[in-house]
């Protein structure tokens, strides 16, 4: 993987059970490819068509995409693909800026069908017959508390979580603690030009606390 700054979050990502985990917003898919190597079922979740051909050419027969974007609600909302793929969102304004990073402009909006965390546990225990989520991967370019939103505490009570925050530190961390986590481990995107407030959140499962 191209974040090598990430290598010892990794090792924490796998400290413990490693029956499922789910890459929220799989995009190019780096992460599900390297939690398929290390997890029993990985859910990728990603609404973004060219991202989904791509992920569709990973070997690992463990993965199960799910073509949606994930939120607080089931519902429908749009999603900005951006000529950047990595800046796609549900979010019509990238929430970085500044520090020598420019947003890059809208090339499409789509219409995609959003899915709180609750229901991909339940799509897990569906398609793997495990309900049992060990580690929640969060990238989604500034909808990351949106996401947590959609978690009841006493179904992810266990969850490893590691979350890309973009400017949002304030609502991740709501999110965390009424998720009853604590002992977060905070880093600071080291690469040169990186916004402030780019950061990458550890939270371990209660039973690591």
């Amino acid at each position: 993987m191209e974040e090598d700054f990430l290598v010892e979050l990794k090792k924490l990502a796998i400290e413990g059970p490693c029956r499922v985990a789910i890459d929220v917003g799989a995009n190019r898919g780096e992460w599900t490819q390297w939690l398929a190597e290390h997890f029993d079922h990985v859910l990728a979740v990603e609404p973004a068509p060219p991202a989904i051909e791509r992920l569709r050419q990973i070997p690992h027969k463990n993965i199960h995409i799910v073509e949606a974007a994930c939120a607080s609600k089931h519902g429908v909302a749009d999603f900005h693909v951006r000529s950047c793929v990595d800046q796609s969102s549900l979010l019509d304004t990238h929430p970085i800026g500044g520090a020598g990073q420019v947003e890059v402009p809208v090339a499409q909006t789509i219409s995609v069908t959003t899915l709180p965390l609750d229901f991909l546990r339940f799509i897990a225990s569906d398609k793997f017959g495990c309900a049992d989520i060990d580690f929640v991967k969060i990238d989604v370019e500034g909808s990351e508390g949106d996401v947590l939103a959609g978690a009841t505490p006493e179904l992810f009570r266990d969850t490893r979580w590691l979350i890309e925050v973009h400017d949002r530190a304030e609502d991740v961390g709501h999110e965390l603690a009424r998720l009853g986590h604590d002992g977060i481990r905070v880093t600071k995107h080291p690469l040169e030009g990186a916004h402030p407030n780019h950061f990458w959140v550890f939270a371990p499962g209660s039973s690591d606390q």
